[in-house]
């Protein structure tokens, strides 16, 4: 009985739980138009996460469409918004936009992905919920380079 309420009180500590569920985590999504062809028969959007949540950092976006597909998404750091994000982007018809999702998974304890945890930390979104958030503010543009 001893051992038994040992091991209970060891995994109720906090070292040995996979965090606490951040409050302040601001993912959006943004559409973009090509100007050069309004007639495009995909939507593209730009799907931005925070690179972190709590202690821990973003490992994968997937693009699901129940019975459709379900597509791991590229990830590639971001310059354009203030703050620290992942862009990625999907191309999809517009009469899919509605019943896509988003699933952005938080299971890494370093920015470089080079470890995993078994935590299941992810969000799931709609895209349309994701283009109703508030974007971060664009970014200053960079400094101009030197001649070559």
């Amino acid at each position: 009985m001893r051992t038994f309420l040992a091991l209970l009180f060891l995994f109720s500590l906090k070292a040995f739980a996979c965090g606490e569920e951040v409050k302040k985590f601001f993912p959006f999504s943004v559409e973009i138009i090509e100007k050069n062809n309004p007639n495009q028969k995909l939507k593209v959007y730009e799907i931005l996460s925070p690179i972190q949540k709590g202690d821990t950092f973003l490992s994968s976006i997937t693009a699901n469409l129940d019975g459709e597909f379900e597509s791991a998404l590229d990830i590639h750091e971001d310059f354009s918004y203030i703050g620290d994000y992942y862009r990625s982007y999907l191309s999809v018809a517009s009469k899919h936009v509605d019943n896509i999702e988003i699933i952005m998974s938080y299971n890494t304890t370093k920015r470089d992905r080079s470890d995993m945890i078994f935590c299941a930390n992810w969000k799931v979104y709609k895209l349309t919920e994701l283009l109703t958030f508030e974007s971060a503010e664009a970014a200053p543009p960079p400094p101009p380079r030197a001649p070559d």
